[in-house]
């Protein structure tokens, strides 16, 4: 009599455990990784990166205006200044230079991260800082900044007396607000020691 055939199962043994565990483990990480990356893609193409608005944003945390990024805002806005503001050095004066894009620089907007930023007041500048003096000191950057602050503030207050101060480039004094604004040139903020290494090149 023939006897019944039984197939035996083989044992599992912890090492194809193991790689059974590992090879699931790996598909559960793959596939974590391909879904976040998807959503992340999602979420970069239907943000408006073009649409420029400057919204009003609500924190109760102090605004840090530092963070930030410029946009171009193509809304038509009244020029805080123009080229025929006096103080402008020739050398910088974009559109009396007929630079191509001279009109479009002003349309540059820097946007805080995660708070306002109003537009510049100049009548408010001046009542806020009312009988101080202001300085800015350094090389032609920041006396780009001293003109433009004195072309913007020169439109709202004409009654101006300009001046040389001790050892400064040139000052300008707002008389009705008593405000003095002073730009003192210098190359360096700090003293140095050693050789200077001159580079040429741009």
């Amino acid at each position: 009599m023939a006897q019944p055939h039984h197939t035996s199962k083989k044992p599992t043994t912890p090492l194809s455990l193991s790689l059974t565990s590992f090879l699931f483990l790996s598909f559960l990480c793959f596939a974590s990784l391909f879904l976040a990356f998807c959503l992340f893609k999602s979420s970069l193409t239907s943000s408006p990166q073009e649409n420029i608005q400057f919204e009003s944003k609500k924190s109760s945390e102090p605004c840090d205006f530092t963070h930030g990024n410029w946009v171009f805002d193509p809304s038509p806005r009244s020029i805080r200044y123009d080229h025929t503001c006096k103080e402008i050095f020739k050398g910088w004066n974009c559109i009396l230079n007929n630079k191509t894009n001279a009109l479009q620089i002003s349309q540059w907007k820097w946007r805080p991260n995660n708070c306002d930023l109003p537009p510049f007041d100049p009548v408010r500048f001046l009542e806020r800082f009312r009988d101080t003096s202001i300085g800015f000191i350094g090389d032609s950057l920041n006396r780009n900044m001293f003109v433009s602050l004195f072309c913007i503030l020169r439109r709202a207050s004409s009654d101006v007396k300009k001046w040389r101060p001790a050892k400064a480039d040139r000052g300008f004094t707002f008389l009705q607000y008593n405000l003095t604004i002073a730009y003192h040139r210098t190359n360096l903020l700090a003293r140095y020691g050693g050789h200077l290494t001159l580079m040429v090149g741009c």
